[in-house]
């Protein structure tokens, strides 16, 4: 029955959003009654909606290792690229998967949306963070210095290091998330539409901003434009 429900949510989901999912569309799909769920998701909505995510970054996160181990192993730049163009064409594809993860709050999670965003932003740290330890293992770019660092930007650096276990100082940290918000942001503005109808095609910029980044890391040689 479990699996069932999971199913029944996401198709949900999939298809006409987040916000279209209640107890009593899944109990109807499925052929229970909306009580009945509880036997199985003492949480109710909320707990649906975060087990169903769970399903769904499972299955992103196999998706971006993928990519992320397709390129050479000592090419830095495209195994740190390649599975962000496959984030953007998940996105792109999956836009009411998209926006439970990355977008708003919705009201079906209620305050389980705390924990879902933990849960997902740790599993994507672990699909770029041992490219970026391995880059800076091997081949050190620069950094902010500690000392350099306000207090709390350097504590945030530290605290992010205990939670996720990617193993960086704190200035290759602040790198690592930087390139991350300027990509997710990227990824956001052409899901979400906010950059149509001017641009029909976003995927130059994207690629743009992609460059900009590995040059900042003295990675621009390894750079590959995407294939057709």
């Amino acid at each position: 029955m479990s699996a069932e429900v999971r199913s029944a949510a996401r198709h949900i989901i999939a298809h006409q959003g987040v916000e279209a999912l209640t107890l009593a569309e899944i109990a109807r799909r499925v052929e229970v009654t909306p009580a009945a769920l509880y036997h199985h998701f003492k949480g109710g909505l909320p707990e649906i909606v975060c087990r169903v995510a769970e399903d769904i970054v499972d299955d992103l996160v196999q998706e971006l290792h993928s990519a992320a181990n397709f390129p050479p192993a000592d090419n830095f730049a495209m195994r740190l690229i390649e599975p962000v163009r496959a984030l953007r064409n998940w996105a792109i594809t999956h836009q009411p998967e998209f926006n439970l993860l990355f977008g708003t709050p919705s009201t079906a999670a209620g305050d389980a949306h705390k924990e879902l965003t933990s849960a997902w932003v740790r599993r994507l740290a672990a699909v770029w963070g041992p490219v970026f330890v391995q880059l800076w293992t091997e081949r050190r770019f620069p950094v902010l210095a500690e000392d350099d660092m306000a207090p709390r930007l350097r504590q945030q650096m530290l605290d992010y290091r205990k939670d996720t276990g990617v193993d960086l100082p704190p200035g290759a940290m602040v790198v690592m998330l930087s390139c991350w918000r300027s990509l997710y942001g990227q990824i956001a503005l052409e899901v979400f539409g906010h950059f149509a109808p001017l641009f029909s095609d976003q995927e130059p910029m994207f690629e743009l901003l992609m460059q900009e980044l590995v040059h900042g890391m003295g990675l621009e040689d390894q750079y590959r434009p995407p294939t057709r």
